[in-house]
């Protein structure tokens, strides 16, 4: 009788622990996102490329790919995700897509509509808790909030070029030009404004002459930018990445043309020479030790992006003029570094972030 009893507690001990575990488990997923079946196993989000016809599509963690939209020649400017939807911007107005609804059909709609004074050739878009930020007519840095259908200024400096929000820390980073060229960042949560560094200055003749300061590449593991600075009396451009977690600033290869930092490592096309056509390698620099993947070719490379799928991807361009102007796809793996000729080019890659698999009721 005593084992009777006994075996009864254990299933009713055991039938306890059970619905607590999918109690918690159901409770959990009360405030996640919950994508269509199609697309298990996403990472990111990518604008592919193909003889100037373009797609939407969605990045997964073996490397392959769903489409979202069809090859079209809409090219988008931005592309972000945030709560189960794409955003995207073209031109004057913004898109949406719901990644929870469709099941392989999904509707691009327009949710916005923004009258650009001066529109800028280089977009910035950012969707951070309900919001799109995004830079307006080159002086100002402007939110959309979806729930409330209300546009506004937050920040009102003299001139924003270009920005980049880090979702993982609430901030964004950004450029601003007005006595001079400042790298600033910018706390949503506080409204705090910093300054991060600061291009120099040169008098000539009785006039102030500002050296630029940009942002290369941002993402989650660092923030990549240029800036010139006075050396020896020549303005020469010098590479830097900011590392958020020890809001240090690392000076990098001067050669660097572009690149991006990921892992802790810096991946890169850099100069050869200071010619005006210089030729161009490819570099993997991992702490002290810098590396050469590609030797010398009179190509330079742009567009690096993080695929997520342990592989960085790097686009050379090439060509004198328009006529003989042309891309080729590269991507290199993060842990052989054997670099590789594709045919898959992607621009405006995203990858996704914790909180951006947080519900939001934005509907």
């Amino acid at each position: 009788m005593k084992k009777v009893l006994l075996m009864l507690l254990f299933v009713i001990v055991a039938l306890g622990v059970s619905a607590c575990g999918k109690e918690n488990l159901e409770k959990g997923n009360d405030n996640m996102v919950i994508l269509n079946s199609e697309l298990d196993g996403v990472n990111g989000f990518a604008q592919q490329v193909m003889d100037n016809q373009y797609k939407i599509v969605a990045l997964k963690d073996d490397g392959s790919t769903f489409d979202i939209t069809d090859y079209s020649d809409i090219k988008y400017d931005t592309l972000d995700y945030s709560s189960g939807k794409l955003y995207m911007q073209k031109d004057d107005i913004f898109y949406i897509i719901d990644l929870t609804k469709g099941n392989g059909e999904y509707d691009v709609n327009s949710i916005l509509t923004y009258d650009f004074d001066t529109p800028s050739y280089y977009k910035s878009m950012g969707v951070y808790e309900g919001k799109i930020y995004f830079n307006a007519d080159q002086d100002n840095l402007m939110v959309y909030d979806i729930v409330n259908d209300k546009t506004y200024e937050v920040i009102d400096d003299e001139e924003i070029v270009s920005f980049y929000l880090n979702k993982d820390y609430g901030k964004i980073y950004y450029i601003e030009r007005s006595d001079k060229c400042y790298l600033k960042e910018y706390d949503i949560e506080t409204g705090e404004i910093r300054i991060i560094d600061t291009g120099d200055t040169q008098e000539v003749y009785g006039y102030t002459y500002n050296f630029n300061i940009g942002i290369i590449n941002g993402n989650g593991d660092a923030l990549i930018y240029s800036k010139e600075e006075n050396v020896n009396d020549m303005r020469k451009t010098r590479f830097y990445y900011y590392d958020y977690v020890n809001d240090d600033k690392v000076l990098v290869d001067e050669s660097l043309m572009s690149g991006i930092y990921s892992d802790g490592k810096l991946y890169y096309a850099a100069s050869v020479s200071e010619e005006m056509y210089p030729d161009y390698e490819f570099k993997v620099q991992d702490g002290d030790d810098v590396m050469v993947i590609m030797e010398p070719q009179p190509n330079s490379f742009i567009n690096f992006f993080d695929l997520g799928n342990g592989k960085i991807q790097a686009v050379m361009n090439f060509g004198q003029d328009i006529s003989t102007y042309g891309e080729q796809a590269y991507v290199i793996d993060k842990d052989s570094l054997e670099i590789s000729q594709v045919d898959d080019n992607y621009n405006l890659v995203y990858l996704i972030h914790d909180i951006d698999n947080e519900l939001l009721d934005i509907s």
